[in-house]
């Protein structure tokens, strides 16, 4: 029993989203050149200091020569390390993508809640952060601390530019957290405003051509814009208030580099400061507070990268939190349904209650009952799609949560009751993201569903290309397709869900032969229909009501009608019964 290299590699065991993020050194070393960067930065300054009141006073042309040469060499270092922290930076950001990206997929793909509620939304965030991580904007933050070293250099040349520098960043800082404040439930507004409008955009663009054959194409454009204006309307307001406050940012360091000149000056006039200091303190105050100025036009960025850091971490974090499974040995398609209940948030009565059976590998088992009974979602929680609230659903003795999903995968096939077909070919839509997929096994998946003449038909056979969905195909061809789908590998748990929902007479025959046919290799079938001719060639029929097991049983005790409203033998009911210990009680309800 072996393990993959990406699950050996995807073994988080209990690991934060920050633990997962590759090369967090690089951050180290992103404040190690920013401390130089600002050490070299005070070069300028003193270098003023040094030509106005030394060099202009003694005239040395040696020493202007070697202040010049040290100056221009601490400029060209810092220029250098300020590169090296900007591709620092950049790469760290295409690595963390790498890293994070993939993680946030499958938590959307795992979790029912995430693919419930757009998870792929969060790759969005996730691009965000890589934007911002590669941004200026982060090294503007990294300079930020350096305020108060500054602060003090300016004390140190005189106190009143250290006073006058310190009230200058208590405003600012001020105004940083107002801004804050305005701009915070703007954005959360317009987060979930773009959410929407992205989920009505891609319903949309998929349902496009409904949309236009029932008229509605002015209706979906005005309802998109109408979203879409929800949306901007609280990005505007918080842009401009940001704007606004980033301008009294500028005024006030304006006004404080003036106030610094002034008092400068005045010092000067009294003797106390010499002309160098004066400019010297002019552009250290400026390089002090230009950062925080800076953080303040870009905290919208800032408030959606950090939105979007907890946005995804949330997301991923019970991904995150499973260690492992162990690979359990291929199953024999044993299926041991043991008192499943499902319910729903507020509903008035549970999808499921209490559904049991036990299926023996190489069994057919055919659900029937009206629509509404539960049968697709009996078969989603059978696929480890959906969790039940209560009871268990057991593979060969292992509960289908001890199965690690990707390994589940490739031993159950599962067609849904809406065709889903993966777009590129027809060969690439049977085999899906199989890496080992082989020719001659998507021939075989498509021989068995009996699609193998209908797709050497089409134009170019099974290199067809099917469009967005599988668009360009009829109903019964993209269940023909899908059903190749649920054949194609080792399955031995094959779950179908209305598979003769678009098929003609001589379709449905087919099918009946390629379920024989999967049943002689010795794979289980759980089929749900609505049609009584794939009952004659079922083991077993489980009969749902209101979420209610009424009978399970041989098709022989088992005698449904094609309405729903079933006639049962009465070593049936009484099968059902005994199989069920809710049944009876919930029927008397």
């Amino acid at each position: 029993m072996g393990h993959t290299g990406y699950q050996q590699k995807f073994a988080p065991g209990g690991r934060s989203l920050y633990e997962m993020v590759p090369g967090r050194w690089a951050l180290f070393w992103v404040v190690l050149f920013s401390i130089a960067v600002n050490v070299l930065l005070l070069i300028l300054p003193f270098y003023w200091i040094q030509v106005f009141d030394r060099v202009m006073t003694s005239g040395s042309i040696e020493t202007l020569v070697a202040l010049t040469v040290l100056a221009v060499g601490a400029l060209i270092f810092s220029g250098m390390f300020d590169a090296l922290r900007s591709r620092l930076l950049s790469r760290f950001a295409v690595g963390f993508e790498r890293r994070v990206a993939p993680i946030v997929l499958r938590a959307s793909i795992v979790d029912p809640a995430k693919r419930d509620q757009l998870g792929t939304h969060d790759l969005v965030r996730v691009r965000e952060l890589r934007n911002f991580l590669s941004s200026g904007t982060v090294s503007t933050l990294v300079d930020a601390p350096f305020l108060p070293a500054f602060v003090a250099v300016l004390y140190l040349i005189h106190p009143w530019f250290g006073i006058i520098a310190f009230i200058g960043g208590v405003i600012l800082a001020g105004l940083g957290y107002v801004s804050a404040r305005l701009s915070r439930a703007e954005i959360a507004q317009a987060s979930g405003a773009a959410i929407r409008t992205q989920s009505v955009l891609e319903s949309i663009v998929r349902h496009a051509n409904l949309v236009r054959a029932m008229g509605w194409t002015n209706g979906a454009v005005r309802e998109f814009m109408r979203l879409n204006d929800e949306a901007l309307a609280p990005v505007v307001r918080a842009s401009e208030r940001v704007a606004a406050i980033a301008s009294v940012a500028r005024v006030v360091r304006l006004v404080l580099q003036v106030a610094i000149i002034a008092t400068g000056a005045w010092l000067v006039l009294q003797n106390e400061l010499l002309a160098g200091s004066m400019i010297a303190s002019s552009i250290i105050i400026n390089r002090t507070l230009q950062p925080v100025e800076a953080l303040l036009s870009a905290w919208r960025a800032l408030t959606s990268a950090h939105d979007a850091w907890t946005t995804i971490s949330a997301g991923t974090s019970s991904l995150l939190a499973r260690r492992r499974r162990t690979l359990l040995p291929p199953p024999l398609g044993v299926l041991e349904v043991s008192n499943v209940v499902h319910k729903v948030p507020n509903a008035r009565r549970p999808i499921l209650a209490g559904v049991s059976f036990r299926s023996r590998p190489a069994d057919i088992v055919v659900i029937i009952g009206p629509t509404g009974a539960g049968k697709s979602t009996l078969l989603r929680m059978i696929a480890g799609l959906e969790r039940p609230t209560g009871g268990t659903i057991r593979l060969d003795c292992a509960s289908i949560d001890m199965w690690e999903p990707d390994q589940l995968g490739r031993y159950v096939g599962y067609l849904p009751q809406d065709i889903e077909l993966m777009g590129g070919t027809v060969a690439e839509a049977i085999a899906g993201f199989e890496q080992s997929a082989r020719d001659e096994d998507i021939v075989a998946a498509a021989i068995l569903a009996r699609a193998h003449e209908m797709i050497l038909a089409l134009p170019k056979g099974y290199e067809t290309e099917i469009g967005r969905d599988g668009c360009k195909l009829s109903g019964g061809q993209r269940q023909r397709i899908g059903l190749a789908r649920a054949f194609f590998g080792d399955r031995k748990l094959i779950l179908l869900d209305e598979p003769n929902s678009n098929l003609d007479p001589e379709g449905e025959e087919a099918l009946c032969e390629a379920i024989k046919q999967a049943q002689s290799r010795g794979a289980t079938l759980v089929i749900v229909t609505h049609r009584p001719r794939v009952l004659t060639i079922s083991n077993c029929v489980l009969q749902l009501r209101d979420g209610v097991q009424v009978a399970f049983g041989p098709p022989s005790e088992v005698r449904p009608t094609v309405g729903g409203a079933t006639p049962l033998h009465p070593r049936a009911a009484a099968k059902g019964a005994s199989h069920h210990p809710l049944s009876s009680s919930a029927g008397a309800r």
